[in-house]
């Protein structure tokens, strides 16, 4: 076991059934501002959450599309200016937490989200509006991280934004809001929540809490996802699963992804892949060369998923993904063995590759794609 290490995670978290109802217990200031996914706001969902906080004035944004552009982020940021917003919720899946998340610290500083990018001419360094995270799906854990990711449709790619700022002040875990989560969506964001909980297991920034986080969370999808998938309203299975995203959200918080978020970037922005398809369909491949690094830690995560060996749990995964219909070759999502040099290109220019327990480097990447292709 590391002997040294740092842990921090300041949000504090409400999981229970029904928590959402609860929210306004939690506001602090009168100017609300719910930034929300489209879906929610025409079913009626955010309205609910509105209305119980009696006495605020509350204001909604749902034009969130999957994979945020910077241009939604920038239309958020003006309507929470326009209000003098003193608290954002961000409900919904992943995309709708991080745009909450960087609206939280452009409602007090001026600019674009372009402006606070790598090489903008601004650094965010104040957030005054408070920040409630509740999710509605059980995958991206972004509740609970201080990570955003947002399209430059200008550029094509994809723009991973890390600052403490965006640490939420509340994450509201309502397995509730994920019992009509349809199964495709129930499939892409479950198997998400492994690659976060298996990447922050194997990272070169691994260390105790998130291993232990990071296990929890696997034996629960590996136990609990194919119910959840098949028996939407089971409510045992929903609840496991919203407690895997929230572990593997905290896991990752810490140590970050390694290749397979690096190689999921471009099959997002270039292919249009969901980001949890484009994570997990490399996760078999990279399951089995894990063992190059962490050949030990891996047989030990085998045994306690209750497989013989390594490679029995890359095949185990793969089984169960295609048992739900999830691609786990690249040429079911569009790739092209053409498309192979630019994607590894796209993936090798990540850092956090290099965070994977196995050599990264053109070649390997190249050959690791072109198996699964």
């Amino acid at each position: 076991m590391k002997q040294s290490f740092d842990y921090y995670m300041p949000a504090k978290v409400c999981f229970r059934a029904g928590a959402s109802k609860d929210a306004a217990r939690f506001i602090k200031g009168s100017n609300v501002l719910i930034i929300s996914d489209p879906f929610l706001l025409k079913t009626g969902v955010a309205e609910a959450i509105g209305n119980s906080m009696t006495g605020k004035n509350v204001a909604y944004f749902g034009e969130i599309e999957p994979n945020p552009s910077c241009e939604s982020v920038d239309k958020a940021a003006a309507a929470a200016r326009e209000m003098k917003t003193d608290c954002i919720i961000g409900l919904g899946g992943g995309s709708a937490l991080d745009v909450a998340k960087i609206v939280a610290c452009l409602a007090d500083n001026e600019g674009s989200i372009y402006d606070y990018y790598a090489g903008g001419t601004r650094t965010l360094s104040d957030r005054k509006a408070s920040l409630i995270c509740i999710p509605t799906t059980a995958g991206t854990g972004s509740e609970v991280t201080n990570v955003g990711v947002y399209t430059n449709k200008k550029a094509g790619i994809k723009m991973p934004m890390v600052n403490d700022l965006f640490w939420a002040d509340v994450a509201i875990i309502d397995p509730e809001l994920t019992y009509t989560l349809p199964a495709a969506i129930t499939a892409s964001t479950g198997m998400d929540a492994f690659c976060h909980a298996i990447e922050a297991y194997w990272n070169k920034n691994s260390q105790p809490i998130c291993d232990m986080m990071a296990m929890t969370a696997l034996k629960n999808i590996m136990e609990h996802i194919k119910t959840a998938y098949e028996e939407p309203d089971n409510k045992e299975a929903r609840g496991a699963m919203l407690a895997a995203s929230l572990f593997a959200g905290i896991a990752f918080s810490q140590t970050r992804t390694t290749g397979i978020h690096a190689l999921s970037f471009p099959l997002t922005t270039e292919f249009g892949a969901s980001h949890g398809i484009a994570c997990s369909v490399t996760l078999p491949a990279f399951i089995r060369i894990s063992t190059q690094g962490e050949k030990e830690k891996m047989e030990s995560l085998a045994s306690y998923l209750g497989y013989e060996s390594v490679q029995s749990l890359a095949d185990g995964v793969e089984e169960l993904m295609v048992s739900m219909k999830m691609p786990v070759r690249l040429h079911e999502i569009g790739v092209k063995e053409s498309d192979l040099a630019h994607i590894t290109e796209v993936g090798m220019g990540a850092p956090i590759i290099q965070l994977t327990p196995a050599i990264m480097n053109e070649e390997t990447v190249h050959g690791l794609l072109k198996s699964i292709l």
